[in-house]
């Protein structure tokens, strides 16, 4: 006499690269949300500390537009990292290390891309400027202002470029250090199973 196993739900399974990947869905949609709203956040905090004026005017409305960029983004970043780990066996600590860096990675290229564009803006202002105040000093025979002496590479300009990559090196230990607490966070709350799907 044959007995019948109790069915069981088939899990959610996404086609990976080499084969179909059981994945935790509602994990990865969380993971998704939260890493791209903290990493949204670390970009408009350090656009408006060192960031071009004109693009620090609207930081919550930034804040929703990065951060809805960085959801779907974070999502394809954070399945590829479980589909991954799934395949090598599912270790919780070097998966939560893999979502966690990859998502930094994301987040630090936005937040360059940013910083540079920033900078270009600034740098823009500052050669504008600098044909209103490159006076002498002391009449006609008098020196040349010095703050603007250097002509394309001025002190203004080099310590703007010190400001901007101070502000790169917050963001990106900002960003690690926030992605790491949160995958760490989601993982506990998991019962350290972060790439099952169950």
């Amino acid at each position: 006499m044959s007995t019948i196993a109790p069915a069981t739900p088939s899990p959610v399974r996404f086609a990976a690269i080499r084969g179909r990947v059981p994945l935790p869905w509602a994990t990865v949609a969380a993971l998704a949300v939260l890493l791209a709203f903290a990493n949204g956040f670390v970009l408009v905090a350090v656009q408006g500390a060192v960031g071009a004026i004109e693009r620090a005017q609207n930081p919550f409305a930034d804040w929703m537009l990065y951060s809805a960029i960085l959801v779907p983004i974070s999502g394809l970043a954070i399945v590829m990292a479980l589909a991954r780990a799934d395949r090598r066996g599912r270790r919780t600590i070097p998966t939560a290390l893999l979502v966690a860096a990859i998502t930094t990675a994301i987040g630090i290229t936005l937040l360059t891309i940013s910083i540079a564009y920033d900078y270009h803006l600034q740098a823009e202002l500052l050669t504008k400027t600098a044909s209103v105040h490159n006076h002498t000093v002391g009449g006609p025979d008098g020196a040349q202002n010095p703050a603007y002496a250097d002509d394309g590479w001025s002190p203004e300009l080099r310590q703007t470029m010190l400001v901007a990559v101070k502000g790169f090196g917050l963001g990106t230990v900002l960003m690690a250090g926030v992605n790491a607490f949160l995958v760490l966070w989601v993982t506990a709350l998991r019962g350290g199973r972060l790439s099952r799907s169950h």
